[in-house]
């Protein structure tokens, strides 16, 4: 009884770790945004994004209204096409400092039609992949 309560508590750990590390890559990191945003998690999406906003109102205004952007813009176009049938990263481009990405990835939905986007990425204080926030 002991051992599966010690394999249980193992397992529980390691998968308690493997959900909460961040992307370690930028092409990860937009396969995660993807994933979030089809799954309609926008206020964890909107945690994906460095802001460069250091006045708290300011900051929360910010996130609000990239929360509401996606539900407004995204959610409707995921809808749609029939929801994210997969993602796959075409390029990563990370720049030689290492602070900047561009990622090239393709989505298909659902009901079989594919895009191609690109995004920017950059490293924020903590050495984490996030879109940079443009309004």
């Amino acid at each position: 009884m002991k051992r599966l309560i010690s394999l249980f508590a193992a397992v529980a750990m390691l998968f308690t770790l493997a959900c909460s590390s961040a992307p370690a890559t930028p092409g990860q990191a937009a396969v995660r945004l993807y994933d979030l945003l089809a799954s309609g998690e926008y206020e964890v999406a909107a945690e994906e994004v460095q802001y460069n906003i250091e006045d708290p109102a300011q900051l929360a205004e910010a996130k609000a209204f990239m929360v509401s952007m996606m539900k407004e813009k995204l959610a409707p176009q995921f809808e749609s096409k029939g929801g994210l049938a997969s993602t796959e990263v075409v390029s990563e481009t990370i720049a030689e400092d290492g602070q900047s990405a561009m990622v090239t990835i393709k989505v298909v939905y659902g009901n079989g039609t594919e895009d191609t986007n690109k995004l920017d990425f950059v490293k924020d204080s903590n050495g984490d992949w996030k879109v940079p926030y443009n309004k």
